[in-house]
C-alpha cells in the first residue's frame, strides 16, 4: 500500500509541488521552510532518548499542553521534541509550550526522503501523534527504526470518517504501524476498530481538553475588566471563535436585539482568524456600531458599559471568558463543525452554539444534556436566549456551578494518556484505560 501511495505522490506532483511552492515563496511557510522537507536543525541523539509529540495546530495543542507538562515532569532525563503543521500552531507553542519542550519544529511533508530524514535526525524512541494525525511514510520510517506510535486523544469526526470509509485500505495500512490508540470516547473507539485498528490497541482515555480547559479557569475577571475598559457591573457577551461572515451577522443582528433591551450590555468578539478582524469591523460598522479593537486598549482607562471590543491578539481568549455573563462560539452556525466549548464552561460560563457542532459532538451533546449549553439557529433565537439568561442572575449562578462541575467531573485524560506513554517507555506495565 505504501507503494501505491508513493506512486500517486509521483503522478500527482504537478499539483502538490506548485501547492508547496507557492506556501514557501508566497504564503505562510516562507519561515523555516526547510525544516518542512526534513532539513530540522537538531543533533542525533547521544544519552538521552527522545519523545516526539506532534500537534497540527492551535487546537490541538492547546489539548496537549497538560499532557506535555506531566511529561516534562514525569521524564526530566528525556528529550521531548514538539512539532506542529501550522504556523499558528508554531506561534502558540512558542508563547505556551517552551518550558515544556527541549526542541519544537515543524512537521516534515509526508515525501519519502523528508520523513526518513526528519525520523532519523529526531531519533525518538516514541512517536506521540495528538488526535489523529496519520502519515503513511512518517510512520512507516519510526517503525522501520524501531520507534514506537501512540496515537493521544484520538478522534474520527464525521467528516473524517466519511473520507476514511472511501480510503479504508489505507487507512488499515496507516493504522498498522501503530502500537495504541487512546481513544477520546466509546464512539470514537468503534471507529477506529472500523478502520482497521485491532481493538486490542484501543483504549477509552477521555478528552485532554477538559484538564486544558480547566488549567485557565483561574483567572481573575477584575483584572481583565480593567485590560478592557470594562465596566464592574456591565454585562457582557463574550463571542468566540467565529469563521465566517453569516455567523458574526447572526451574532451582531442578535446583539442588536439583546441592546435594544438592555442598553448597558457589552459585545466581545474574537474571529477565529486574525486576518478576518478588519472584515469583521466593517460589518459591526454597517450595523452602526464603532468597535474598538483589544490591541488599543491601554489597563486603567476609562470604564464603558455597552463597549464593542474586537479580539485581535493572539491566545487570550482562554481568559477573556473570565469576564463574559454569557457566551456564544462560533463554527457551528454554518457547516465548519464548530469550535471549543471547553474554556467558557471551564469558566461557569453557559454557552450557545449553533447545529453544526460535528467536531465538538461529545462536549456539546454533554453541554445540552447538564443544562448549560443552547443550540440555537436563527439570531432571534440566539436574541431570546441571551435575554433570558442576562435577566435572570440566580439562573445564571446555578448554571455556573452546574458548567464548572462538569468539567471538572471529566477531568483525568491527561493522566490516563501520560500512563500510557510510561508503559511503553518502560516505566510500569501496561495499565487499563478505562474511564
Amino acid at each position: 500500500m505504501r507503494a501505491i501511495y508513493n506512486l500517486l505522490l509521483i503522478l500527482l506532483f504537478p499539483l502538490w509541488a506548485g501547492y508547496v511552492l507557492w506556501r514557501v515563496c508566497k504564503g505562510s511557510w516562507r519561515e523555516r521552510w526547510q525544516e518542512r522537507f526534513g532539513w530540522i536543525p537538531i543533533a542525533p541523539p547521544t544519552r538521552k532518548e527522545r519523545v516526539w509529540l506532534h500537534t497540527v495546530s492551535v487546537g490541538e495543542l492547546l489539548a496537549a499542553l497538560p499532557v506535555l507538562k506531566r511529561l516534562r515532569e514525569s521524564f526530566p532525563d528525556h528529550e521531548i521534541v514538539l512539532t506542529t503543521t501550522t504556523p499558528t500552531g508554531m506561534r502558540a507553542a512558542q508563547d505556551s509550550a517552551r518550558t515544556y519542550v527541549d526542541h519544537l519544529f515543524y512537521f516534515p511533508l509526508d515525501l519519502p526522503f523528508a520523513a526518513r530524514r526528519s525520523v532519523r535526525r529526531i531519533g525518538a524512541k516514541i512517536l506521540l501523534l495528538f488526535e489523529t494525525e496519520l502519515w503513511l511514510n512518517t510512520l512507516h520510517e519510526q517503525k522501520r527504526l524501531g520507534g514506537q506510535i501512540v496515537v493521544l486523544n484520538g478522534r474520527i469526526s464525521d467528516r473524517s470518517l466519511r473520507r476514511a470509509r472511501r480510503g479504508k485500505a489505507f487507512y488499515q495500512a496507516m493504522l498498522s504501524y501503530v502500537d495504541q490508540v487512546c481513544a477520546q470516547s466509546e464512539l470514537d473507539a468503534a471507529r477506529f476498530a472500523e478502520l482497521g485498528m485491532s481493538p486490542e490497541k484501543i483504549g477509552v482515555t477521555g478528552n485532554t481538553k477538559f484538564d486544558q480547559a480547566f488549567e485557565s479557569a483561574d483567572t481573575d475577571p477584575a483584572v481583565w475588566r480593567d485590560r478592557l475598559n470594562l465596566a464592574d457591573d456591565s454585562p457582557v457577551i463574550v463571542v468566540g471563535s467565529t469563521r465566517a461572515p453569516e455567523e458574526e451577522q447572526l451574532v451582531i443582528e442578535a446583539y442588536l436585539q439583546v441592546r435594544q433591551q438592555m442598553p448597558e450590555v457589552s459585545l466581545i468578539l474574537a474571529p477565529r482568524h486574525l486576518e478576518r478582524v478588519e472584515e469583521v469591523a466593517a460589518q459591526l460598522r454597517e450595523k452602526g456600531l464603532q468597535p474598538v479593537l483589544r490591541s488599543a486598549l491601554v489597563p486603567g482607562g476609562e470604564r464603558n458599559s455597552n463597549a464593542v471590543i474586537i479580539v485581535d491578539s493572539f491566545g487570550e481568549l482562554a481568559r477573556l471568558y473570565s469576564v463574559a455573563t454569557v457566551t456564544v462560539i462560533g463554527g457551528g452556525f454554518v457547516s465548519l463543525g464548530g469550535q471549543n466549548v471547553f474554556q467558557p464552561l471551564a469558566h461557569g460560563k453557559p454557552v450557545f452554539f449553533g447545529p453544526h457542532m460535528h467536531n465538538f459532538r461529545d462536549i456539546s451533546r454533554l453541554a445540552i444534556s447538564e443544562g448549560v449549553g443552547f443550540e440555537v439557529d436563527s439570531a432571534d433565537q440566539l436574541a431570546k436566549g441571551l435575554l433570558d439568561l442576562l435577566t435572570y442572575p440566580e439562573r445564571r449562578a446555578a448554571l455556573s456551578e452546574r458548567a464548572s462541575e462538569m468539567i471538572a467531573r471529566h477531568q483525568g485524560a491527561s493522566e490516563r494518556c501520560l500512563q500510557v506513554v510510561r508503559s511503553f517507555l518502560g516505566v510500569k506495565a501496561p495499565p487499563s484505560l478505562a474511564l
